[in-house]
């Protein structure tokens, strides 16, 4: 770095804080509430770190600033300190996704790809806080059917709009500068689907997440269809047709919930808009037939809803748990182009799908299942419970998968699938639903109703009784197993492709 780049990071570190400053001075002095002036020293600090890349030549010296915030603010909120950046109702880990998301974003698009990495920042900072503004002040907010953060529909079309013309703008002055040479057409239609995707993006988050999946989601989808062809350009917007379409059927029949189908648009726009059929097809597959099969048996599956802490109608988190892993490895397969990452990916489907036919054919069976740890009988829909048929059912959900990835890549030039992969695929998905079931039974939050005194997985139980923990890690719910299930189906596959190559 050069004496001018380390001389510009003592200078931005004084103006953040000088910032900091000024908004708790500014918030004293008007009485402004906490969450006012968060949103001030938001909006401030991301048009401040957005200007970085026009005035700094290496990109380590906020890289550096960056990872010293994320401790920062991290240990601010959890001492509950610098209240001018932390200050709400709730307890907010926004201000240590923002630098997290920025390190991201610098590390990978600073040398190459700046006008991204401007943007997508600006993005986080203007278009996030409008729709918060607006969402918090609107006179009848029309709150859309989520089961996250309430969110309202004022908000987001306050986050589109503002992500529209932010893009707009940038575009045309880009434009006038000859750094790009777009008409008015592919501006209008590249900042009208970057803003569907920030907007999704912005709805499901949670907990200040939005200051991460804005960023990462915006920067991601202008990289493709910046750096793409136009004819994939036009196949990425009918992956997000064929994705919206699919999650308002999935809606309208149940098999997901309002936040499982804005995931679903999310996930869906990645797989079918950058994967092609390759990728496309094994997912519908897992999808289609999980669902179809989450119906089957409905009565006694019924029964045992006071138990499961969700039922067979999935949300994001259920979505994300099941293909986020799956969805991370085409991300890693389009920037590596490394056909190993398809076999990882196909390896995290065949997991997930293990275990989730695992469950759903295991609780049809009649007699109660056995321990995983102990093989004694347990109630059924108990963690960590096995039975035949429900072993029968993760090896035949892994076999379709994987019989899945190898014919939809028939087509892959050379193709890569060997015998012996197939046969590792196919038995490290039935392992994983095992690992999934181990996790279940040790380190999966368990809990005690203290009116029936049943172990369940749910926090209320028998008319909203709140139950109480009884074993387990409290952050370890379902949803973190099943996305440590698909994990365990990647690292099976890495650690054979590291011991013996292809």
């Amino acid at each position: 770095m050069s004496t001018t780049d380390w001389m510009f990071l003592v200078f931005f570190l004084l103006a953040l804080f000088a910032v900091i400053g000024i908004a708790e001075v500014i918030r004293r002095i008007m009485n402004w509430s906490s969450g006012a002036t968060r949103k001030l020293v938001h909006i401030l600090v991301g048009v401040l770190v957005a200007t970085t890349p026009f005035v700094l030549e290496s990109m380590w010296p906020m890289i550096i600033l960056g990872i010293a915030f994320t401790f920062i603010d991290y240990f601010a909120i959890r001492k509950n300190l610098l209240k001018v950046m932390h200050g709400s109702k709730r307890r907010s880990y926004g201000t240590v996704f923002y630098p997290i998301s920025f390190i991201i974003l610098t590390a990978t698009l600073w040398e190459n790809q700046k006008f991204i990495l401007i943007v997508s920042m600006l993005i986080m900072a203007l278009a996030d806080a409008t729709a918060a503004i607006v969402g918090e002040h609107a006179k009848k907010p029309k709150i859309l059917k989520l089961d996250l953060e309430q969110k309202s529909l004022q908000g987001s079309i306050a986050m589109f709009l503002t992500t529209f013309f932010i893009l707009l703008l940038s575009f045309l002055a880009a434009n006038q500068l000859e750094f790009f040479d777009f008409s008015i057409a592919s501006i209008l239609f590249i900042s009208s689907i970057v803003g569907v995707v920030a907007t999704c993006a912005e709805v499901l988050s949670f907990n200040g997440s939005d200051n991460l999946s804005v960023p990462l989601a915006s920067a991601f989808t202008l990289y493709y269809l910046l750096n793409e062809s136009t004819q994939r350009g036009c196949t990425f917007t009918l992956g997000l047709g064929i994705a919206l379409a699919i999650a308002i059927v999935s809606y309208r029949l149940r098999f997901l919930s309002g936040s499982g189908s804005v995931a679903l648009v999310l996930l869906g726009t990645l797989v079918f808009g950058v994967g092609g059929w390759m990728f496309s097809g094994p997912i519908l597959i897992f999808f289609i037939l999980s669902s179809i099969l989450s119906k089957v048996g409905k009565k006694r599956k019924t029964k045992l809803l006071t138990v499961f802490e969700k039922s067979g109608t999935r949300d994001a988190a259920q979505v994300l748990a099941n293909g986020g892993v799956a969805g991370l490895m085409l991300v890693f397969w389009y920037f590596g182009k490394n056909d190993m990452f398809y076999v990882a990916y196909i390896a995290a489907l065949a997991a997930v799908t293990a275990d989730t036919w695992a469950t759903e054919v295991g609780v049809l069976a009649k007699g109660n299942p056995r321990s995983i740890l102990t093989f004694k009988r347990v109630p059924m829909g108990t963690s960590g419970g096995i039975s035949l048929i429900g072993t029968i059912g993760a090896l035949l959900g892994s076999l379709v998968l994987t019989a899945s990835g190898v014919l939809f890549s028939l087509n892959s030039s050379p193709y890569f699938f060997t015998w012996p992969l197939v046969v590792l695929v196919l038995v490290y998905g039935l392992m994983a639903s095992m690992v999934d079931s181990m996790l279940g039974a040790t380190v999966q939050a368990q809990f005690r109703c203290p009116a029936c005194n049943k172990v369940t997985e749910k926090h209320i139980h028998c008319d909203n009784t709140v139950t109480k923990f009884h074993s387990g890690f409290r952050w370890i719910n379902n949803d973190v197993v099943n996305g440590l299930c698909a994990v365990s189906g990647v690292l099976f596959v890495w650690g054979y492709w590291l011991i013996f190559g292809r």
